[in-house]
């Protein structure tokens, strides 16, 4: 029965994957800022992204003990974040606020520490957005996340119906946040993550480098001073000042490795570079 059960999930599952994947695309193709992207390109992604998931969940069970470690050195958690009666709700609106601020201090470090952009870059390779961007991250970014970037889990102790909520109230916003729509918020643009704000954060332009790192609130942007409120037709062209990506899937998978020793310039640097 619980192999029936589990079976019965994975289909759900790859239901749901395979009908946002073509709502995706039907999206897209309908508003696209680049409508004429070719499919050997949207293909050559998906390729890099199936990869750098399946790396990752290789290693699920080592990244599973480290970061358990810990978390259990610190003692599982210093607030108790509770999920009993009343305090659901403010205790999910803490975990949204406080998950969002430390994935922005985290996005913001894969930007300045070289070591971290020289993987991270991979993703900004991209040269046309898609929903398949939004995954397309170096396999390294998810074990090293996962593995060995603890501070939330130390801080709090998440229930289990909290994170389930706060997943679902973020998935959109982030993840349509690299949709190939031409689409603007206007004078909502920084009030949730959107496909033109995060656009800027990948923009070629040197005034757009490190700007626009909020995963779902603006709200960190605007406090910390990296925001950029993109102008109603402002769609940039995207992805790295030097014009570097990978021209296979196995280059994708050595990414970070053959950048080395000198390790790829952050935007910032490139920008200074130019001017």
């Amino acid at each position: 029965m619980q192999v029936e059960h589990l079976a019965r999930m994975a289909v759900g599952a790859v239901c749901l994957l395979s009908a946002m994947v073509l709502s995706a695309r039907l999206v897209e193709r309908s508003f696209a800022v680049e409508p004429d992207r070719p499919w050997k390109q949207i293909w050559f992604d998906y390729k890099v992204v199936a990869v750098c998931l399946i790396l990752p969940w290789a290693l699920s069970s080592v990244t599973a003990l480290t970061s358990g470690a810990i978390v259990a050195a610190f003692g599982g958690g210093f607030i108790h974040l509770r999920a009993d009666g009343w305090w659901f709700a403010p205790s999910l609106v803490a975990y949204l606020l406080a998950y969002d601020l430390y994935r922005y201090w985290m996005h913001r470090l894969q930007h300045v520490l070289p070591w971290l952009w020289s993987i991270h870059s991979l993703h900004h390779s991209a040269e046309t957005l898609s929903f398949i961007t939004g995954a397309r991250h170096h396999w390294l970014d998810t074990v090293i996340n996962a593995g060995f970037f603890t501070l939330f889990p130390v801080l709090f102790r998440t229930p289990a119906e909290i994170i389930l909520v706060g997943n679902i109230l973020t998935y959109l916003p982030d993840t349509c946040a690299h949709l190939n729509v031409r689409l603007s918020l206007g004078r909502f643009a920084l009030v949730i993550n959107n496909p033109q704000f995060h656009r800027i954060h990948h923009s070629l332009r040197p005034e757009h480098f490190d700007r626009n790192f909020a995963a779902v609130f603006p709200l960190w942007d605007v406090v910390f001073g990296t925001v950029w409120r993109p102008a109603p037709d402002e769609f940039p062209p995207t992805g790295l000042a030097d014009g570097d990506k990978p021209r296979s899937v196995w280059d994708a998978v050595v990414w970070p490795f053959r950048r080395l020793p000198g390790f790829a310039p952050r935007p910032s640097a490139l920008a200074s570079e130019r001017g």
